[in-house]
């Protein structure tokens, strides 16, 4: 008789917790319902603004260079002119817009290239920082400043300038671009990820998240270029959507349901700070029954990609994760990477770990 009732509580249990992850299952997969409509409105409402800026600058340029994950693009008010920074390759290049007629046109740019190159180094950028401090060298001697700009275009940018006719553009100004490409310092790449290790290692350490992990990622996602903004788009050094990973996040540190502001994500503190949180929520809340730890962080880095449904799916085929959770417990954390590199739907998050676990090499 006792154990009949032993056996009876053991069924009980197990239905108890089957009932629970069921639970578990349908609440995840409501909520990631409701967060596909989300981003859904949101992309179109971000698309309809982006075009008008796209439409604009196409007519006076005839052409749309915009901001990428590991490009920064400012145009001047008027756009007629704008500075490019490419935090990857390390340069640097300015346009200058210039009528056609004009007979000098490298002294009437010359200014221009100044001005833009001052609003370039200024501490007025949305994060209130300048990025590029440090990294361009005046005479491979001292720092560019506002100070000694002036000598810098004179002396070293002038002799580089290329002019190039533009073929005719919509609003029907003929015109030239004056434009001048230099180098930053070779390494442009440590200075600004040493800039960024504080706040690093205050939400890792917090959160007990590798930072090796993450200073991996934000290489792979932005190289450390805090006005990065990909064509999603998401925003900042660790490209937080705000409608999916930034609403999921928010509501983590929070325990409000919010979605954080593009202005809010290019500040380089609070961006850190919502990636690790959602790093610790993939790793510890959706990926929590995972054993083995370096198996959690490969499927977490896969999951920060391209989402947590895509990556179960790589295990068993559906989006389910308790059964991918159990399928990748009876696997060495080297047979987990070997399934999320042959059964992952898409070649971007196979290529994405890659160069995290790469990358984080460097930031031991």
């Amino acid at each position: 008789m006792k154990i009949g009732y032993r056996f009876l509580a053991i069924i009980v249990s197990l239905s108890v917790v089957m009932t629970i992850q069921a639970s578990e299952q349908e609440e995840f997969d409501a909520y990631r319902r409701q967060q596909n409509a989300d981003f859904a409105s949101y992309l179109d409402e971000q698309e309809k603004d982006y075009k008008k800026f796209k439409a604009d600058i196409k007519k006076k340029w005839g052409e749309f260079l915009g901001s990428t994950q590991k490009e920064w693009v400012m145009y001047n008010n008027d756009k007629m002119s704008r500075s490019h920074v490419d935090f990857e390759k390390g340069t640097v290049t300015i346009d200058i817009l210039v009528p056609v007629e004009e007979k000098q046109p490298v002294k009437v740019a010359e200014k221009k290239i100044q001005k833009q190159l001052e609003q370039t180094l200024s501490d007025k950028w949305t994060t209130k920082k300048n990025p590029l401090a440090n990294q361009i060298m005046v005479e491979k001697k001292e720092p560019l400043t506002k100070q000694n700009v002036e000598k810098f275009v004179k002396k070293e940018l002038k002799k580089k300038v290329k002019i190039t006719k533009l073929p005719p553009t919509k609003d029907k100004v003929e015109k030239q671009k004056v434009s001048v490409t230099f180098d930053l310092v070779p390494d442009h790449l440590k200075i600004r990820a040493e800039r960024y290790k504080p706040n690093v290692l205050k939400y890792t350490s917090k959160r007990n998240i590798h930072p090796s992990i993450v200073f991996g990622m934000i290489h792979t996602e932005s190289c450390f270029n805090p006005m990065a903004r990909s064509h999603i788009p998401a925003y900042g050094l660790m490209q937080i959507v705000p409608a999916s990973g930034g609403l999921d996040a928010y509501q983590f540190i929070f325990n409000k349901k919010k979605k954080p502001t593009p202005k809010q994500l290019y500040q380089p503190d609070f961006n850190i700070r919502m990636g690790v949180a959602y790093i610790d929520k993939i790793k510890n809340v959706y990926f929590k029954n995972v054993e083995n730890e370096m198996s959690a962080y490969l499927m977490t880095v896969a999951a920060y990609n391209t989402g947590i449904g895509n990556v179960s799916k790589a295990f068993t085929g559906r989006t389910s994760i308790a059964p991918a959770t159990k399928k990748a417990n009876t696997m060495s954390p080297k047979q987990v990477h070997r399934q999320l590199m042959d059964h992952l739907t898409y070649e971007e998050p196979k290529k994405y770990v890659e160069r995290v676990f790469g990358r984080s090499k460097m930031y031991r």
